[in-house]
């Protein structure tokens, strides 16, 4: 179980058919320990954060029968993915500046797993119009001849279940640590097919 983004890009010859790319990043699994900064004492401590990611990019073919403000829709997907947990060092008490490109509360990070599986699958889904944008006399949205954009934003529902090669990959408690100084860090990876039922929802623009 997890969360994540997932964003499609398509290009529709009909409008019964599209061809484009899926990419999205989805997170299984975190911790989070408070460490001493120094072996000669406790007092002052920094944070341990590790995180477990789901990457994949796919080509996307995407079905629509019926046309309509509710459309049914069938999807078929065929890629890669990456399963990767990388452990970060964070000082306490910090503020990131935003403003800035990187997170200026990190100290250290290191990748400590990573594995590729190939990936397809397929699913489907359900679009419902909300309104039309720019330039349509049913729009919601004052007809305007220099406005940017011109389309028609749905809601999406969609389900999808991606069958994944067998991939090594390390989940929450496959990182074992030691309770002696200095701390000694061993994992107990797994091993299996990367199979996963994927639920989302969002919003589509088509123009």
């Amino acid at each position: 179980t997890g969360f994540g983004l997932d964003i499609n890009g398509l290009w529709y010859p009909s409008k019964q058919f599209g061809l484009g790319l899926n990419v999205g990043i989805s997170q299984y699994g975190n911790s989070e320990r408070q460490i001493p900064f120094s072996y000669y004492t406790d007092l002052v401590t920094i944070t341990e954060k590790t995180i477990n990611d789901l990457a994949y990019s796919h080509l996307l073919l995407k079905l629509i029968p019926f046309q309509g403000n509710v459309r049914p829709y069938f999807e078929g997907l065929l890629g890669m993915k990456n399963l990767s947990t990388t452990t970060k060092i964070y000082t306490e008490n910090c503020t990131d500046d935003l403003d800035t490109e990187y997170d200026e509360c990190e100290i250290a990070s290191s990748t400590n797993a990573s594995d590729n599986a190939f990936s397809y699958g397929g699913g489907g889904g359900l679009e419902i119009t909300l309104t039309s944008i720019g330039g349509d006399e049913d729009s919601d949205f004052e007809e305007n001849e220099d406005s940017v954009f011109e389309g028609v934003l749905s809601f999406y529902i969609n389900a999808r279940y991606m069958i994944g090669g067998e991939a090594e990959y390390l989940k929450e408690d496959d990182i074992i640590y030691s309770d002696t100084f200095p701390v000694e860090t061993s994992f107990n990876p797994s091993t299996s097919k990367t199979d996963a039922l994927q639920m989302s929802l969002g919003l589509n623009f088509s123009f």
